[in-house]
C-alpha cells in the first residue's frame, strides 16, 4: 500500500489538478475500507480466538469484493483506454495477490528472491506470519507467488503487486484525462444544440 500512495503524492505535488480530477472517483470510501483492513491485519486487531490462517483468508476475500466493488463503481472511466486497462488491471492485481492467500492461508514466496532482496538467513530461518515458501507449496503457484526481489525496498514482489500498482498509476492518469460528467462540449454552445448560421 505504501508505494501507491507515495507514487500518488509525487503525482500530486507535480501536477496540483490531479487532486481535483481524483474526486471525480466514485467509491472512494472503499480505499478508507482498504486501508482499515490491512492496518487491522498487519497489526494483528483479530480475536485472539481466530487461527491466523482464517483470518488471512477472509481479509483475501474481503479486499478482492473491495476491489471489484470499486471497479464497479468506476465503470465510466471504461469508455477511454486508459481507464479500461486501469479497471481491469485492479482487480486482476488483487485477486492475483488474494487467491492464494485464501486457497493456502499466505502467501507463497521465493526463497532465493528474499535473498536477492536483501534478507539474510538468519532472517529467513523462519518464514514470517502470512508467509509460506514455495518449496512447501505446489510449483503451480509460482506465476503468482512473490518471485520479483526488489533489493532497494527489502521486498520480494509478485506479478499481482506489479498488476495492482500500474492499474493505480493508470486510473491517475485516466481521472486526469476525463471530463467531468456535467462539462459541456467546447464544441457546442451550452444549449446542447448547433445554432444554424444566418
Amino acid at each position: 500500500m505504501l508505494l501507491p500512495a507515495v507514487i500518488g503524492v509525487v503525482i500530486i505535488v507535480a501536477r496540483p489538478n490531479v487532486a481535483t480530477s481524483l474526486t471525480r472517483l466514485r467509491g472512494t470510501w472503499l480505499i478508507a475500507i482498504a486501508a482499515v483492513l490491512q492496518f487491522v491485519h498487519v497489526e494483528g486487531w483479530w480475536p485472539e480466538q481466530v487461527p491466523g490462517a482464517v483470518e488471512r483468508r477472509v481479509y483475501a476475500v474481503l479486499v478482492i469484493a473491495v476491489a471489484l466493488t470499486f471497479s464497479w463503481l468506476n465503470r465510466s472511466l471504461w469508455t477511454r483506454g486508459t481507464g479500461r486497462w486501469a479497471l481491469s488491471l485492479i482487480p486482476l492485481g488483487t485477486m492475483s495477490n488474494a487467491i492464494p492467500i485464501a486457497v493456502l492461508g499466505a502467501m507463497p514466496y521465493s526463497l532465493p528472491g528474499a535473498r536477492i532482496a536483501g534478507y539474510t538467513d538468519a532472517a529467513l530461518a523462519t518464514d514470517a506470519p502470512g508467509y509460506v515458501r514455495l518449496g512447501a507449496v505446489s510449483p503451480l503457484w509460482t506465476p503468482i507467488a512473490d518471485v520479483i526481489p526488489v533489493p532497494v525496498l527489502m521486498k520480494v514482489l509478485s506479478l499481482g503487486d506489479l498488476f495492482l500498482l500500474t492499474g493505480l498509476v493508470l486510473l491517475i492518469v485516466a481521472c486526469c484525462l476525463s471530463k467531468p460528467e456535467d462539462e459541456p462540449d467546447a464544441a457546442t454552445p451550452s444549449g446542447g444544440a448547433i445554432q444554424p448560421s444566418v
